[in-house]
């Protein structure tokens, strides 16, 4: 018998779920929008946030990885 998606070692553990799940809103609730839910995606968008000084927004602007106090002075000036 083939336990398939139930298989408990494939899944994340509810802790680590959660504490994800905490970040991703956390996040949104200062306006953030992180590329995903993962907690890499997360920290990424908090981090270009910091560097910007507005929040992060990936629909708009480039990959929160390649923000940089120089694409933020870029970008802050074209007004993105």
């Amino acid at each position: 018998m083939n336990a398939g998606d139930a298989d408990s070692r494939r899944t994340m553990p509810n802790k680590a779920f959660n504490k994800e799940l905490d970040a991703y809103k956390e996040a949104r609730a200062q306006g953030i929008q992180p590329a995903g839910t993962s907690m890499k995606k997360i920290q990424e968008a908090v981090k270009a946030s910091e560097i910007l000084g507005k929040p992060y927004d990936s629909s708009k602007m480039a990959p929160a990885k390649h923000i940089n106090k120089k694409s933020a002075a870029v970008l802050n000036q074209l007004g993105a």
